[in-house]
């Protein structure tokens, strides 16, 4: 059978062979857990799955009738006991290098490595001092005393600069930098790097000619408009240096976030062109073969050996070996003799999301688009039949995985990858093609790119419309435990057949009908009249002030951007007036450039000197006005009415003590009986800002407190009593490594009020106004912690 995947799919069409399928999971199985486990533990388990392999071998060697169950059984037995092997081994070869000896005393040393992989942008935004980019390498040497101690183990290199964002795998570089420990077993030592490197050796010139194709691609791609710019050399190559934010998060939404990275199906399509042409030439199968491997060879280079370009590889290489055999090639055997190999190769992979989502989508395609495709045929066209089928196949096989990657289940990422498919395999090929016409004639290659450049965009309205689509994804528990539940409800409908079936439909619809009804008799999130929420964005500030018609004031956004974009949908706000940033500190301020793409901000206030930071710059080229917020100014925005309390002109200390500090008073509507309601929200600012703050004189005494600094213990005392509030809300992370809230701040909050709310016990808080005073809601409930009930107080209580 032929379809578009290539190699991938050779032998499709033949009978299954089923039988490297269990050795393959023993290896995955076994690897996957020893990678976080002592060495000590990774030899019991080699000893006794080796043992027990010896064991049963006499009943294979005589050919008993057992030996038809017991061959498979000593398969598994010893590619578990290879497993535990091989991961011993590599753990403690990492335990106990001079590297690692290093990082018990984060010890400073020189060293030489060799880059392993493309240096990567840092997640997060640029800020001074922090790494620039993150470079895999594997060390040659290192300096102990006064000898290099040669050593060969993976570490992880943060760097800053053009010096090192050159590199390309193969490059030896020399430097200097303290060995931090890191929680990856299999990765000897994290190494910030200062300056850039002492020493690079070029590159081996296969990696030259592949950096510069790279390179070019990019150049040639600079004629195209965005999105495509950013998008065909992350499909070809997966270079995403261009590729914006808004794009990524398309084809995250429509469930084609495989295709901003290179995919091992690229490579597949490829070498299944190879063979094509060959085959239409009739050319000898030698000259097949080593096209073939040619191919392999090149992309690898090219694209990098990322886990599902290697997945690809290693079944291509096995496709080739069965043709130039002339024996029949199955790819189930295939992709199981893949998994084995590589994972021994290198166990690292066992925790490989990449590699995982490539092996379960190649196998869900052999293991069921065949039929589907023979039996949708008959009521569609082939090509129809086939595209859908290769679609929801991998989809099916890959969905208990990517729940614990994305918290939900969609269902427009079928027909989204079904539309985008041809062009997908268009794009491929002639991007590819492009890029060798770069490496002779960059001027061609920037004329010829408009002709990928067309299959691009199509994948990119495709993925721009699917995330649109209103309900496109279910939410889904994103645990091994949801995992394993949707992995059992598809395995559940696979395997049901006629009226069985029909009945689990209808269970399945039941079930689906009285979720809904529960939702839509569940309380109401926001509950109604909300006039303050506090978004859990994790270690972070969100404050929402609601100005009505899916309106609000903003104070800081926090580090996460999906986090606080999904507390402002689930709030309704679509328009921001005024986003008023408190200090430049990442938990605060880092996702405000995806708030201002993501919907309208009119204007926002910071400290001063903040529109000549990264985020600031960010800001401005979204066409957001940047104003300084200094104690004295007065802002209005609906029915809020925010006063500037700090920073004072001349303000000192560090930047929490310099963060802007809001009073903001809310007028209540008309005829509705309220009082106003007054918020005080002071940033991070310390003991020594809000003793000044107390000496200035200013109208401190509130409805509800934003604590400081996230509760930390930097807190004057007569500052909090001096708030007066009838409620607090704690911005916090859970687990947080800062020791946030400190129990002696909660403690000083408890005397003051008995309605004290944390964004890491309750989530998302919301403070509500009516007739008969404030109350609280919390998204996951307000009886989570004791002191919540007294929160429903009307205005003018003793405090």
């Amino acid at each position: 059978m032929t379809t578009r995947l290539g190699t991938d799919a050779a032998g499709m069409g033949t009978p299954r062979d089923l039988r490297l399928v269990a050795p393959a999971v023993a290896t995955w199985v076994t690897a996957l857990p020893l990678l976080n486990a002592p060495p000590s533990t990774s030899v019991i388990v080699a000893l006794i799955t080796g043992c027990a392999a010896l064991l049963l071998l006499p009943v294979v060697r005589h050919g008993t009738a057992a030996e038809t169950v017991t061959a498979p059984v000593v398969a598994v037995l010893a590619c578990a006991c290879a497993a535990a092997l091989v991961v011993g081994a590599r753990v403690t070869m990492v335990r106990t290098s001079p590297v690692a000896a290093l990082t018990e005393g984060e010890g400073r040393a020189a060293f030489a490595a060799v880059i392993t992989r493309d240096p990567r942008p840092r997640s997060g935004l640029p800020r001074p001092g922090r790494a620039e980019y993150v470079i895999e390498a594997r060390t040659t040497w290192v300096r102990v005393g006064r000898d290099r101690e040669p050593t060969q183990v993976p570490v992880v290199l943060l760097v800053s600069g053009a010096e090192w964002r050159r590199l390309v795998p193969s490059q030896q570089v020399r430097a200097s930098g303290v060995f931090l420990s890191t929680d990856d077993a299999l990765t000897a030592a994290l190494v910030p790097v200062r300056g850039p490197p002492e020493e690079a050796a070029p590159p081996s010139t296969a990696h030259a000619i592949a950096g510069l194709a790279r390179e070019r691609l990019r150049g040639a791609s600079e004629s195209l408009p965005q999105p495509e710019r950013g998008l065909l050399p992350a499909l070809l190559v997966g270079d995403t240096s261009e590729l914006r934010p808004e794009t990524a998060e398309d084809f995250r939404a429509t469930g084609m976030t495989h295709l901003l990275t290179v995919s091992g199906s690229n490579l597949a399509i490829m070498t299944g062109v190879v063979i094509g042409l060959s085959r239409r030439l009739h050319a000898p199968t030698w000259c097949t073969v080593l096209g073939g491997a040619a191919m392999i060879v090149v992309f690898v280079l090219l694209a990098r050996p990322e886990p599902s370009v290697v997945r690809a590889a290693f079944m291509g290489a096995i496709a080739l070996l069965a043709l130039a055999l002339g024996r029949r090639h199955t790819g189930l055997a295939a992709l199981s003799a893949a998994v084995i190999g590589l994972l021994l190769f290198d166990p690292a992979l066992a925790g490989s999301y990449g590699f995982a989502l490539s092996a379960l989508a190649t196998g869900g395609i052999l293991l069921l688009a065949p039929r589907w495709i023979r039996s949708w045929s008959q009521r569609m066209p082939r090509p129809l039949a086939e595209a859908v089928a290769v679609a929801l196949a991998a989809h099916v096989a890959c969905a208990p995985v990517l729940v614990l990657l994305s918290e939900e289940v969609s269902w427009v990422a079928i027909p989204a990858n079904v539309a985008a498919a041809p062009m997908v395999g268009a794009a491929t090929v002639l991007g590819l093609c492009v890029a060798a016409v770069a490496l002779v004639s960059p001027p061609v290659a920037a004329v010829a790119i408009g002709v990928p450049g067309l299959a691009v965009a199509w994948i990119a309205a495709v993925a721009e419309a699917g995330a649109r689509v209103p309900h496109g994804t279910v939410p889904w528990r994103p645990d091994l435990t949801g995992a394993l539940v949707l992995a059992a409800l598809i395995a559940l409908a696979l395997l049901l057949r006629g009226r069985a079936r029909r009945i689990a439909a209808i269970v399945a619809v039941a079930i689906g009908g009285t979720v809904a009804l529960v939702q839509c008799v569940a309380p109401q999130w926001p509950p109604p009249g909300w006039a303050v929420t506090a978004c859990d964005v994790g270690q972070g500030d969100a404050v929402v002030l609601n100005a009505g018609d899916g309106t609000a004031v903003l104070v800081d956004t926090g580090e996460d951007a999906d986090a606080v974009d999904d507390c402002l949908d689930r709030l309704g706000i679509r328009e921001v007036p005024l986003m008023v940033l408190t200090h430049d500190h990442a938990d605060h301020v880092d996702a405000a450039p995806a708030v201002a793409r993501d919907r309208t901000v009119h204007a926002a206030l910071a400290p001063p000197g903040f529109a000549d930071r990264t985020v600031g710059r960010m800001l401005r080229a979204y066409g957001v006005p940047l104003q300084a917020g200094v104690a004295g100014r007065t802002l209005r925005s609906g029915p809020w009415r925010l006063d500037i309390l700090g920073p004072r002109d001349g303000a000192i200390g560090n930047l929490n003590d310099r963060s802007v500090v809001v009073r903001a008073e809310r007028d209540p509507p008309p005829g509705s009986g309220e009082a106003p309601l007054s918020v005080l929200l002071p940033g991070d600012i310390e003991e020594s800002a809000q003793l000044s703050l107390l000496s200035a004189g200013p109208a401190l005494d509130v409805d509800v407190l934003k604590t400081p600094h996230h509760g930390s213990a930097t807190q004057d005392p007569a500052f909090l009593r001096a708030t007066r509030p009838v409620i607090t809300l704690t911005s916090v992370g859970a687990d947080n490594t800062y020791g946030h809230p400190a129990p002696e701040t909660m403690g000083q909050l408890e005397v003051l009020t008995a309605a004290n709310y944390r964004t890491d016990l309750h989530g998302d808080i919301a403070v509500t106004t009516g007739p008969d005073g404030l109350a609280v809601a919390c998204e996951r409930g307000c009886d989570t912690t004791g002191p919540t009930p007294e929160s429903e107080r009307p205005h003018g209580d003793p405090r």
